[in-house]
C-alpha cells in the first residue's frame, strides 16, 4: 500500500479497497458506483489528472477519520490535506441561500481553499449527484436542483465549461420549473422536423460556398437550450415563436492556418455575403477574448423566409476550449512541479473570481489581499454576512443590525456557546444571542474590528453621556433649589472647579452615577464666606465670550478647517458664523457639534440650560469652506430707488460679491433691506460693510443675524 512507484491514485485506490473491507457490502458497494461515475467527470470532462483523482478516492476515508492527516501528508504531501481539508469545509456549508449570495458563495468558496481543484473536485461531485437527481427524494433533488441553477451553473460559465453549465441549468429548471420546463420541450419537440429542414437548407448553400473557397469546416446545427430559451421569452416579454435567434449554426474551421483570427473573419465574411447581417449582434471574442479564456465570432443573420439565425465561427481549437473550457488543453497539468500545471490552475482561479462585470473585474486584480482579508460568515437562515479577518461575534452582531449590537450578549458558531470577543473564521454560522438589559461599555471598542462596529458603539455611548448628564442635571437643580442656591453658571462652575473636574458635563454625569455625595456640594456652597460670595457674584459671567474663554480649560479646541464637510459638525443657520468670527461649539445628541458666533441670539439660553455642552473652537489658518460663507446683511436707508440700484451694482459690480438674495421693506420715507451674500471670510465681510457704510444715503450696515447688546 506504501509503494513510492504506485501513481497517487494508484496508491489511494489500494488504500480505499482495504478500508471498504471493514464497511458493509451494500454500502461499499454504493460507494464504488459514486466514485465510478465521478471519476470520469474528474478525469475526462474537467481534465483533472492523479492527484485530483486521488483527491476523489481519499475523500471518504479522511472524512471519515479512517486515516490521518499526518499519514496523508507523509504519503502524498501537504498539498493533498489541502484539498482534503478544502472538500470536508465546503461539505458543511449552508447553501440555502445561494440564489440570494451566488458571488459571495463562489467568493467563500475560493477563500476556503487557495488550491482551485477542491472548487473543481466539488464542482465534478455536484454533476454526479445531478445526473442522478430522479430517483432522489424530492426535499433532496429540490435543495441540488437550486444549487445547481443558483451555484454551480454560474461557476461552469466562468469557467468556459459551457456543455455543464447548460446541464446544470436544464437539471436545475426541469426540478424547480418543471410545467415550464415540460412546455417549452413539448413545442421544441413538435416544431423539431420543421427546424431540422430549415437548418439543412441553411446549411448547404454555406457548405458550397465554403469549399469553394478551400475552407474544410464541420458545420453544425443547433437550437437553444430550453433555459436560455425561457429567459429570452422572460426577458423579451415574448411567445416561444417569437424567440429571437432560435436557432444557432456553428462552423468549426478544421483547416485553419497559423492566422486563426484571419480565417474566422473570411469565413464571416463568406457568411455575411450569403445572409444579410444584423451588425448590432456582432460579438468579436476572437480579437478580445472573455475572461474565461472563451473564444469565438458570433452574429445573427437573416436565413430564409426572414428568420433570424445565430452564427457562431471558430477553429477546432477554440470549439474544444468553449466546450470544455481551462481543461481542453491543459489536461492532467496538475503536478505541482510542473510550470504548465502552476499556470493553468492560476488561469482556473483568475476565471472563477473573474466576473464578466468590468468593474468586478478591475477589483480582482488585488484577489490576493481581497481573499486573505475577508470572511464570509452563515446567519441562521443561511444568507452571507461579508466581514474583515479577525471579525469577532460582536463584529457580527452589529453588521446584522445595530439593536443587535447594542443586546449583544455572545453567539452560537456550528452550535457552541462563545462570548462576544470570539473570533470568527470563515463559513462559521453565527446565532447572536441578546439580552434587554445589555448595553454597549467601553472596553467593547477594543473588541470590535470593524469601523462600522465602532462607529455605532461611540454614538451610544455619546448619547448615553448625555441622556447621564440631563439626569444629573436635573437632580443637581432640584437640589439647588431646595437649598435655595441659584442654578447658573457661576454656581456650577465653582463646583466644577472645586471638585477638580473637566467640565459640567462630567459633573452631570457623576452625579446620575451617585459617584458624588451631594451633602458635601451642600456643605461646600452654604459655608463660603460672605466676602468670598460677594467676590464671586461680582465675576459671575455675563457673556458667552468669556464663559468659552474660562470653562473647560483642560480641553482641546474643536478645529475648523477645510474638511468641514468630513467630520461631525456643522454651521448654525441662526447666526451664520464666516471665518474670523470668535465662535463655540454646542455638542447636539444628533447632528453632531453646531458652530455658533459667540454674539447668537440662541447663545445666552444656550449657556443658561447646557452649559455642559459647550466646547471651544477656533479655525485654522486655512477657510472652513471652499465655496465661501453665507452670510445676512441688513441695510437701512432713504427710500429711493437711486440708492437701491446703487447697492446692487456696488455688491455685484464693484466688489464682485455673489448674492444669493435680497428682501426690501419700505416704511416712513425709509428702506429696510436684508442682502444674502458669499463671504470669503471675516475681514472679506468687514470690507464689504465700510465700503457700503460710505455710500451715499446709506444710514446702518450691520449682520443681522447676531445678537445686539
Amino acid at each position: 500500500m506504501n509503494n513510492p512507484e504506485l501513481s497517487f491514485s494508484a496508491k489511494a485506490q489500494a488504500w480505499l479497497n482495504s478500508f471498504l473491507t471493514t464497511v458493509p457490502e451494500p454500502e461499499a458497494n454504493q460507494i464504488r458506483l459514486k466514485l465510478s461515475e465521478l471519476i470520469p467527470i474528474i478525469i475526462n470532462e474537467l481534465g483533472l489528472g492523479d492527484v485530483s483523482h486521488a483527491a476523489c478516492l481519499l475523500t471518504i476515508p479522511y472524512n471519515r477519520n479512517w486515516v490521518t492527516a499526518t499519514q496523508i501528508t507523509e504519503s502524498y504531501g501537504a498539498v493533498m490535506v489541502n484539498i482534503l481539508e478544502g472538500l470536508k469545509k465546503i461539505e458543511r456549508l449552508n447553501t440555502s441561500r445561494t440564489k440570494i449570495h451566488a458571488d459571495k458563495f463562489i467568493q467563500l468558496l475560493l477563500s476556503i481553499s487557495d488550491d482551485v481543484r477542491v472548487i473543481l473536485i466539488k464542482t465534478g461531485e455536484r454533476l454526479q449527484e445531478v445526473r442522478s437527481i430522479d430517483g432522489l427524494p424530492q426535499e433532496i433533488s429540490l435543495k441540488l436542483a437550486h444549487d445547481a441553477g443558483d451555484l454551480f451553473a454560474p461557476i461552469a460559465h466562468r469557467l468556459g465549461l459551457y456543455l455543464i453549465k447548460n446541464e446544470f441549468e436544464e437539471a436545475s429548471m426541469k426540478h424547480l420549473l418543471p410545467d415550464i420546463y415540460r412546455e417549452v420541450s413539448r413545442r421544441l419537440a413538435e416544431t423539431r422536423s420543421n427546424r431540422d429542414e430549415y437548418i439543412a437548407r441553411f446549411i448547404k448553400p454555406l457548405t458550397r460556398e465554403l469549399l469553394s473557397k478551400g475552407y474544410h469546416c464541420d458545420i453544425k446545427g443547433r437550437t437553444k437550450s430550453i433555459p436560455s430559451i425561457w429567459r429570452k421569452m422572460v426577458h423579451q416579454s415574448v411567445e416561444f415563436d417569437e424567440v429571437y435567434d432560435l436557432f444557432a449554426i456553428r462552423i468549426i474551421l478544421r483547416n485553419a492556418t497559423e492566422s486563426e483570427k484571419s480565417d474566422c473573419w473570411q469565413v464571416y465574411s463568406i457568411v455575411t455575403d450569403l445572409y444579410q447581417p444584423n451588425p448590432n449582434r456582432l460579438r468579436d471574442w476572437i480579437s478580445t477574448p472573455k475572461l474565461n479564456g472563451y473564444e469565438s465570432l458570433h452574429t445573427t443573420v437573416i436565413g430564409p423566409e426572414g428568420r433570424w439565425v445565430e452564427v457562431q465561427i471558430r477553429t477546432q481549437r477554440m470549439d474544444a476550449y468553449a466546450e470544455k473550457g481551462h481543461a481542453a488543453h491543459w489536461r492532467y497539468k496538475e503536478k505541482t512541479s510542473d510550470a504548465e500545471g502552476v499556470e493553468w490552475l492560476s488561469q482556473i482561479r483568475d476565471a472563477l473570481e473573474t466576473s464578466g462585470n468590468a468593474e468586478k473585474a478591475e477589483e480582482s486584480k488585488e484577489k490576493t489581499e481581497l481573499y486573505s482579508n475577508q470572511i464570509y460568515i452563515f446567519t441562521p437562515k443561511g444568507d452571507l454576512l461579508k466581514l474583515s479577518a479577525g471579525a469577532t461575534v460582536l463584529d457580527f452582531a452589529f453588521a446584522v443590525h445595530s439593536q443587535v449590537g447594542y443586546r449583544c450578549t455572545g453567539a452560537r458558531v456550528n452550535g457552541l456557546m462563545v462570548p462576544i470577543r470570539h473570533k470568527l473564521v470563515n463559513g462559521d454560522q453565527v446565532e447572536v444571542t441578546t439580552s434587554q438589559q445589555q448595553k454597549p461599555k467601553t472596553d467593547w471598542l477594543n473588541i470590535v474590528t470593524s469601523s462600522k462596529a465602532k462607529a455605532r458603539i461611540k454614538r451610544f455611548l455619546k448619547q448615553a453621556d448625555y441622556q447621564d448628564a440631563d439626569i444629573g442635571k436635573e437632580i443637581l437643580s432640584r437640589k439647588l433649589s431646595q437649598w435655595r442656591i441659584k442654578h447658573d453658571v457661576s454656581t456650577i462652575q465653582r463646583i466644577v472647579n472645586w471638585l477638580n473636574l473637566k467640565d459640567a458635563l462630567e459633573l452631570y454625569q457623576q452625579i446620575s452615577d451617585t459617584k458624588i455625595d451631594l451633602a458635601s456640594i451642600r456643605e461646600y456652597l452654604k459655608d463660603k464666606a460672605p466676602s468670598e460670595v460677594l467676590k464671586e457674584k461680582l465675576a459671575t459671567i455675563k457673556t458667552v465670550d468669556s464663559f468659552v474663554k474660562t470653562t473647560s480649560q483642560a480641553q482641546d479646541y474643536l478645529v475648523i478647517d477645510d474638511t468641514l464637510g468630513n467630520v461631525d459638525y456643522r454651521l448654525a443657520k441662526c447666526c451664520n458664523p464666516i471665518f474670523g468670527d470668535e465662535v463655540y461649539g454646542f455638542v447636539t445628541v444628533h447632528e453632531g457639534t453646531k458652530i455658533h458666533r459667540v454674539n447668537c441670539p440662541n447663545a445666552p439660553q444656550m449657556i443658561e440650560r447646557f452649559p455642559y455642552r459647550i466646547v471651544k473652537v477656533r479655525w485654522t489658518d486655512s477657510h472652513g469652506a471652499a465655496g465661501g460663507f453665507t452670510v445676512n446683511v441688513q441695510i437701512t436707508g432713504n427710500d429711493n430707488i437711486t440708492v437701491v440700484n446703487e447697492i446692487s451694482r456696488l455688491i455685484a459690480s464693484d466688489l464682485k460679491v455673489s448674492m444669493r438674495s435680497m428682501n426690501l421693506v419700505s416704511k416712513d420715507g425709509l428702506f429696510e433691506g436684508t442682502y444674502t451674500l458669499i463671504v470669503q471670510d471675516r475681514p472679506h465681510l468687514e470690507t464689504i460693510m465700510n465700503r457700503l457704510k460710505r455710500t451715499k444715503g446709506i444710514q446702518t450696515v450691520r449682520r443681522s443675524d447676531e445678537l445686539i447688546s
